[in-house]
């Protein structure tokens, strides 16, 4: 049997999960999008053919390449369409890349009604949690649009899992890098779906546990991120300087804009 994973990060640690709780098994790899890893659509296609089982990610929009109609269409075994764990608001302000840009998520609610105002004043009101970053409100939208595309295209959820959780235990290392409860669980649910025997104890293992630890983004995870929302886990340590650096990047970014808009 052949197993191939089609996806992203979360994907690929899926992958990475099922060749240590399956090594005599073949299971390979291939990005679904050109802005992360090393993107092949000759090689993915190739790789659809000949894989007895496909595990790919959920990508609704019909113009983009791989998505769910394209992945089904292209595979000659069984397809699994698994979800795309990406939830906004945890930290107030994160940047993250989008389609080859930078952006910073947190900026319109930081600066909204700011102008003319000293970078100081704003930063200062944003550690006193005087500015609304409406986090939560991110948060619930984020695990909802999840729901939404888990019921519209999707074979297991996490989305579920994620609102009973997220104010619990640490849910990502940014927006799109869940943690290893999140990755083990969504892999756990992809073998129950699969008929997989799934090792549980896999995961006491550290160096296991470690392998599965998605790379950290640059946010701000404040003390008052987690005092509005009733997160029982604390903050991130480095929340102040990540802070003042995304607000710097937040008012280059909004001066950027205005001069585009003024030479259009």
């Amino acid at each position: 049997m052949k197993v191939f994973f089609l996806g992203n990060c979360q994907v690929n640690a899926m992958r990475g999960l099922f060749r240590e709780m399956f090594p005599t098994v073949k299971a390979t790899f291939q990005t679904i999008t050109p802005y992360w890893g090393t993107f092949s659509e000759e090689e993915t296609r190739a790789e659809l053919a000949e894989a007895d089982i496909v595990v790919s990610q959920a990508i609704a929009n019909p113009t983009t390449t791989f998505n769910v109609n394209d992945v089904r269409q292209s595979a000659t075994g069984d397809v699994i369409f698994v979800p795309y764990v990406y939830i906004d608001g945890i930290a107030s302000l994160e940047i993250i890349a989008s389609k080859g840009k930078s952006v910073i998520r947190g900026a319109d609610q930081l600066l909204l009604g700011q102008e003319g105002r000293k970078p100081i004043h704003i930063f200062n009101d944003y550690c006193d949690g005087v500015i609304d970053m409406q986090c939560e409100q991110r948060v619930l939208s984020s695990i909802e649009r999840i729901r939404e595309k888990e019921v519209e295209e999707c074979d297991i959820t996490i989305s579920d899992y994620l609102f009973d959780t997220w104010r619990k235990q640490p849910t990502l290392y940014g927006m799109n890098h869940p943690t290893q409860p999140v990755v083990f669980e969504m892999f756990r649910r992809l073998c129950e779906k699969a008929g997989w025997d799934y090792n549980a104890d896999h995961q006491n293992d550290p160096i296991a546990w470690g392998r599965r630890a998605l790379p950290a983004s640059q946010r701000s995870f404040t003390p008052n991120d987690a005092k509005v929302m009733g997160i029982e886990y604390p903050c991130d340590t480095h929340w102040y300087g990540n802070g003042y650096k995304l607000l710097q990047l937040a008012l280059k970014a909004q001066e950027m804009q205005a001069l585009s808009e003024e030479n259009t």
